[in-house]
């Protein structure tokens, strides 16, 4: 097979069936390496008399699994071996004294005695500099020391360390920068995700996302196990080259490719049950009855009226022999997710491929809230020769959901004084005595009353030609094709929630999406002495066409036709449509530049030209500059035992937004109708003023780093501080009533950012059968507004503050209540009395008045992440530990959720009454309407740090010795506990949620098994 291999310098690579062999040794012309089926070598016919010892082993990886394709060579000689496919090798050598070199491609060399011993077995451990080597940067990719940008990479290996329906979640508390937190609980929902705070007050601030350099989106249902790798494009030198779609960051994924040798098969599965993480109870039967009283004794001159005075004669009975229902108890069930993905990879030199099926099914904690995917994927390379590859791959999901409607709100304030179920069994529609207006929550699980259906189809595409022009020249053409189509159907009977017995509603919505992207590169690589250059220069073209139609009515005929059957609709129908097309084309080059393997520099320009900006202002140009000192290779830390890695950073650049809905440069027409005579007619009058003045909102970034490895590298890391400032943003600005216009939109305004992004790992304790490292993460940001339109320094409409984050909450502060003793100060402050809420008064004016209102920030003030991975033998244990700092949440069950006025049930709170003089809540009072009791919206506004242990993971690698007798080279089996741990201020809730107290989150207790064949 190796007829002639070349002198190598001191680090020879070797080059074994397909796997990267490291070693220290010269390999000479001459030399012949006989490989025979058990893939050993033999010493030369002429040394047959030499005395010789079979050796036999095994070599194992980390965490016990078997490693193949590993070299074993016999140090300072050709003889050698590779490991099978069961991490099993055979090796003849001379009798002696002689050492074995274990090598292999992600991991650590080892030089092991043999000492006259047959049985050798080796454990590797991993090499963690070799796996994060060579990471991937915009179109290309880079060796990690020569990244001169803010960039991190995320291996596959912890990606799918711990289950995850979205394989972004994985990064969640792992990437320092990145904000991640879970927006619901329901199946199937989205996460939210931002990277280094919010820039724009408008437009939408989520990294821009690509799966194999096509635009994807932030809701990756891509199977988990599909992904080689996640790279988090931080700093504006790194995103710059994306230009005008790179200025929330970019994350670039990219999936698995198939490799020439044996075919490779793996199976992944897990199943978890389901239950709902903290939540709050709402009052029982008692404690409703008891506040009820309170309510009515406030407004009964502090005297307790009779109970047949406040309750009805059905009610009382309920109270007398305890008819009392825990409403929750029948919304909430325990839900059920199971997941299987299996994998195919393989091919020749020529053409490799890599497949895969998954398949999920997740039934939610409420009845019929399901929601299914399947997906699958296909790629193939192949090389036609040695100039010219071709690759394409698709990936096509289908979802099916039954989605409910939140039943939790009507839930949580039906009175619990109530009957659900007739005696027969059948459901009571009005189960609280006369209160018509309060339904049953669980009127949508009755048969064909409710159905509300979304199929979701996709088929996510691309393909590429790359051909080899010279030896230092390449150029790739890649062209992605993303196909969409969704389709909601709805009818919800006379008798549901949504209805609460008026007429029946039913509805179609019906989507489609195009999205094509067709980029073409020319790369160029040129090393002179210690000169090495490489030049890029590229065209893209992006385009998305969006088409949708909706159809509804109410009264339907009949409810058997469910969704299908709009025109027997007898009240009203209505129709509508709408279409939206835009399209970029960009031109953009790179230039690195390396002195000596010590001093890089980058350079970078975009040009990008949008469809939805107006003449004259549609192009944007977006450069960037950075450059890195590799200072480990300054000859006075050559011989360092303390320091092992050192690298300097420092990048400037510009990126855009153009954050503004097509056509809106344009003006926009309303529609009205009128009378004209005795028919109905319609007309369109200019609703929205153009300004074809509009032009990109532009961020422009700072950024320092330091990169370091520490004895030995067993202490690694990056520190980032950066400094970004986004600006004309695209905000309306008011006019005079005169013009018939109220605002027109314009580039104003300013937001800053600046923060500091620290990531440690070490390695703890690394012994032959324990391991323990740690990943630590700290993100600290800084966000505020700098500038608003035309001087002004308040928009409080919009909750826009100049010197406050771009999210907060605007109201007034509460301090505490009014207390026995204070009856003159609460008068004379706002007309108040004991028991009701005390706020601050923020400008000193002794009165309250909308002067007092301030700000509560949504935004934290730092998140960390701790990740402690342990190995003993088989055994390997994972507990990660996430928090989220500083910021205030809107908490529904303090506000909205209580009641004081006791028409519909409430939060179990700690209430002011003359006997209980807390400072917690507001004395319940009969006078005031469900929610407007005086400053009730200032309850809710509470801090939402939280710190949460959330995931612990234990696996155990089932031994070769009996995986083998079944046929399987690898089988791993886990336990994960997801969010069962949850620390914070606030009582019986995870506050990741929110505040929100529909969907709540869930505790998940996941068990799984990994084989590879």
């Amino acid at each position: 097979m190796f007829r002639k291999l070349q002198s190598a310098s001191t680090l020879g690579l070797v080059l074994m069936y397909g796997m990267l062999s490291v070693g220290n040794q010269n390999v000479y012309a001459g030399s012949r390496l006989h490989f025979t089926d058990n893939r050993t070598t033999s010493v030369e016919e002429g040394n047959r008399g030499i005395s010789v010892l079979d050796i036999t082993g095994k070599v194992t990886g980390d965490n016990g699994e078997e490693l193949p394709g590993v070299s074993i060579l016999l140090k300072g000689t050709t003889t050698g071996a590779t490991s099978d496919v069961n991490g099993l090798y055979k090796l003849t050598i001379p009798a002696g004294n002689a050492t074995l070199v274990f090598s292999y491609v992600g991991y650590v060399s080892q030089e092991i005695e043999v000492n006259n011993r047959s049985v050798i077995d080796v454990k590797l451990t991993t090499d963690t500099k070799a796996l994060e080597e060579i990471v991937v940067v915009g179109y290309g990719t880079m060796k990690k020391s020569d990244v001169t940008g803010a960039i991190t990479s995320v291996k596959a290996k912890d990606i799918t360390a711990i289950p995850t329906t979205n394989a972004l979640r994985s990064l969640q508390g792992k990437v320092s920068g990145i904000d991640i937190t879970q927006s619901s609980g329901q199946p199937g929902a989205n996460i939210n995700i931002v990277l280094r705070g919010n820039r724009s007050l408008r437009a939408d601030n989520k990294p821009l996302v690509l799966v194999d350099g096509i635009p994807y989106g932030s809701f990756i249902d891509i199977n988990p196990t599909d992904i080689a790798s996640i790279e988090v494009l931080k700093d504006v030198a790194s995103t710059a080259i994306y230009g005008t779609r790179g200025a929330n960051g970019v994350i670039i994924i990219t999936t698995k490719k198939g490799s020439a040798g044996k075919s490779t098969l793996s199976f992944n599965s897990y199943v978890s049950v389901n239950k709902k993480a903290l939540y709050p109870r709402m009052m029982n039967g008692e404690e409703y009855a008891q506040q009820k009283r309170e309510a009515y004794r406030t407004t009964n001159g502090d005297v307790y009226r009779k109970d047949e005075d406040i309750f009805q004669v059905t009610e009382l009975q309920y109270i007398k022999d305890k008819q009392f229902e825990d409403w929750q108890s029948y919304i909430f069930h325990n839900g059920l997710m199971q997941n299987y993905e299996i994998n195919l990879t393989g091919g020749s030199e020529k053409t490799t491929f890599s497949t895969s099926f998954g398949y999920q099914k997740d039934k939610g904690l409420l009845l019929n809230d399901v929601y299914r995917r399947l997906n699958g994927k296909i790629g193939v390379d192949h090389k036609l020769n040695d100039r010219f590859r071709v690759g394409l791959s698709a990936i096509y999901s289908y979802k099916n959901q039954d989605m409910r409607d939140n039943p939790l709100n009507m839930a949580n304030k039906i009175l619990p004084i109530a009957k659900a179920f007739n005696d027969d069994g059948t459901l009571i529609l009005n189960p609280a005595p006369g209160y018509s207006a309060q339904f049953t929550p669980l009127a949508d699980e009755q048969p064909g009353v409710f159905e509300n259906n979304i199929v979701d189809k996709r088929l996510f595409s691309s393909a590429y030609l790359d051909v080899k022009i010279t030896k230092e020249l390449f150029l790739k053409s890649t062209i992605g094709l993303d196909f969409k189509d969704y389709r909601r159907g709805y009818y919800k009977g006379f008798n549901t929630i949504a209805n609460v017995g008026r007429n029946s509603s039913s509805g179609v919505e019906i989507n489609s999406n195009f999205n094509y992207t067709w980029e073409n590169t020319l790369n160029y690589n040129k090393t002179v002495g210690n000169h090495q250059i490489q030049g890029l220069l590229g065209t893209s073209s992006l385009g998305t066409r969006f088409e949708e139609y909706t159809s509804s009515g109410n009264n339907q005929a009949s409810p058997i036709t469910s969704y299908h059957d709009l025109n027997s609709n007898t009240i009203s129908k209505a129709i509508g449509s709408k279409m939206r097309e835009t399209t970029i084309a960009s031109f953009f080059g790179r230039v690195n530049y390396k002195l000596s393997n010590k001093y890089i520099f980058q350079a970078s320009l975009r040009a990008d030209g949008s469809s939805v900006l107006a003449a004259g202002n549609k192009w944007g140009y977006f450069p960037s500059i950075s450059g890195a000192w590799r200072v480990i290779e300054e000859p006075f830390l050559q011989d360092s035992r303390v320091v092992n890695d050192l690298k300097l950073r420092l990048s400037w650049g510009k990126s855009g937004n153009s954050a503004i809905d097509p056509y809106a440069t344009l003006g926009g027409l309303g529609l009205s109708a009128y009378a004209f005579g005795t028919s109905a007619a319609f007309g369109y009058w200019p609703s929205i003023i153009p300004n074809p003045a509009l032009t990109w909102e532009t961020t422009g970034t700072w950024n320092a780093g330091l990169d370091f490895g520490l004895l030995g590298n067993r202490i690694s890391g990056t520190i980032d501080v950066y400094r970004s400032q986004t600006k004309d943003l695209l905000l309306p600005s008011l006019l005079p009533t005169h013009t018939g216009y109220s605002e027109i939109l314009e580039n104003v305004g300013q937001v800053e950012n600046k923060g500091i992004e620290l990531a440690i790992t070490t390695q703890n304790i690394n012994g032959k059968a324990f391991n323990w490292s740690t990943d630590w993460t700290f993100t600290l940001n800084r966000e505020k507004i700098v500038a608003l339109n035309n001087g002004v320094t308040r928009n409080e409409a919009n909750k826009w503050f100049v010197g406050e984050p771009t999210k907060v909450f605007f109201d007034y502060k509460k301090i505490g209540i009014w207390q026995l003793g204070e009856e003159e100060a609460a008068l004379d402050f706002g007309k108040n009395k004991p028991g009701d809420v005390k706020v601050a008064d923020m400008n000193g004016n002794g009165v309250v008045d909308p002067g007092d209102r301030t700000t509560f920030s949504n935004v934290p003030k730092f998140s960390f992440g701790v990740s402690n991975h342990f190995e003993y033998k088989n055994f390997d244990l994972s507990v990660f530990v996430y928090g989220r700092i500083g910021h205030y949440i809107n908490y529904e069950y303090n506000a909205g959720a209580y009641k004081p006025s006791a028409l519909e049930n409430s939060s179990n709170v700690d209430y002011w009454t003359p006997e209980n003089p807390t400072n917690a809540f507001p004395r319940p009072n009969s006078s005031y309407s469900t929610n407007n009791y005086l400053y009730q919206s200032t309850l809710g506004y509470v801090k939402g740090s939280f710190v949460k242990i959330r995931d612990v993971s234990l696996g155990y690698n089932i031994p070769s010795a009996l995986t083998k007798k079944i046929g399987v080279g690898r089988v791993r089996v886990y336990g994960t506990l997801q969010n069962y741990f949850t620390f914070s201020k606030i009582k019986d809730y995870d506050p990741e949620r929110g505040g929100d107290l529909s969907f709540p989150l869930v505790k998940q207790m996941i068990f799984g098994v990994n084989i590879d064949f």
